[in-house]
């Protein structure tokens, strides 16, 4: 009960802040830049992410176990806002996106072992090798964070796949007897669900066009799951699962610009999936077939254990790929 009513709070405070967002934004002058993408469009609302910021933050300042966590998102919120304002260089944003997750391993989040899916209960014990629980958390951190930025492309779709993944963790701590120890298990729990119900109130007018989520938004969305994932005794292969879409979007993104394309992986472009899809079957359709693909894949990361998930990623590989060059195919014929 107490997790529905904290699912249901965090769905109408988005709802309702970001409603009153896209009514007061334009009269602060919160608005996103078209012209940057030469389009021809009216301003809307930007960046819609603070809602989805001051809420986490204010969440994690209340929770004493996790109120730590307030201090690297304000860090992230605060760099992505002026990002969004202003494109940075990337090595000051990597720059601050590193010190965000290297906080949050000073603070005891952090890699500390690695399951092992052919012996039940089985662990790689990674606490006696410090240098390497650091670089596998932080380059865990920035994958996830940066995958939800770049899907970030069409309509709602980065909130709603995240509210995907929150739910997954939520529902995956408490029916799984394996993170039934942890001490910290219900301020997991109670920030899984609060973080859901965030995303499937903001998602309603992200979804519509109301309101655009900006870099404020899709980075601390990314840096969440990825804390989350880590923390509680969750484990990787399960949000590798659930946010499979975003993640090999993302590697097949940089696969593409630097050894197909020859430029810079970080240049962007409109050639991701999502974009490719929308162009067939439009972007709210698009939307919405993303999201309830990565739903699939997170019941399967939830009831499936041990190797047998090992199998399911590598089917989830193999049929975005698929998909991908589906949409690719197909654009190219159309045009």
């Amino acid at each position: 009960m107490e997790l529905s009513f904290f699912f249901l709070i965090g769905f109408v405070l988005s709802l309702i802040l970001t409603w009153g967002a896209v009514k007061i934004f334009p009269a602060l002058g919160l608005l996103d830049f078209p012209y940057r993408y030469g389009l021809k469009r009216k301003r809307i609302p930007y960046p819609g992410g603070l809602v989805i910021l001051v809420l986490s933050i204010l969440f994690f300042v209340t929770e004493p176990m996790l109120w730590f966590l307030s201090i690297p998102l304000a860090l992230l919120g605060v760099i992505s806002f002026i990002d969004d304002r202003k494109p940075l260089p990337v090595w000051i944003r990597g720059l601050i996106h590193l010190i965000a997750a290297g906080l949050v391993f000073y603070y005891g989040i952090r890699i500390a072992f690695i399951g092992n899916p052919f012996s039940a209960g089985a662990s790689f014990d990674l606490t006696t090798i410090p240098i390497i629980s650091f670089g596998l958390t932080v380059v865990w951190i920035m994958l996830i964070q940066n995958a939800m930025n770049w899907f970030d492309g069409i309509e709602g779709l980065s909130v709603g796949v995240s509210g995907v993944g929150f739910l997954t963790l939520g529902i995956f701590g408490l029916i799984r007897q394996e993170v039934a120890w942890e001490a910290g298990l219900e301020s997991f729990l109670l920030a899984s669900f609060f973080l859901a119900g965030i995303c499937g109130g903001a998602f309603l007018l992200f979804w519509r066009g109301k309101i655009l989520l900006g870099d404020s938004g899709s980075q601390v969305l990314g840096f969440l799951l990825a804390v989350l994932s880590i923390f509680a005794g969750t484990k990787i292969a399960t949000t590798l699962l659930v946010l499979g879409l975003p993640i090999l979007d993302l590697l097949f993104v940089i696969v593409r610009r630097v050894w197909k394309e020859k430029v810079s992986p970080f240049r962007g472009d409109k050639k991701h999936l999502h974009h490719n899809l929308s162009r067939k079957i439009g972007e709210q359709r698009t939307a919405l077939l993303m999201i309830a693909i990565s739903g699939i894949f997170g019941v399967i990361a939830i009831f499936v254990t041990g190797y047998p998930k090992l199998l399911f990623l590598l089917l989830v590989v193999f049929l975005i790929f698929l998909l991908n060059e589906w949409s690719q195919k197909g654009l190219r014929l159309k045009l």
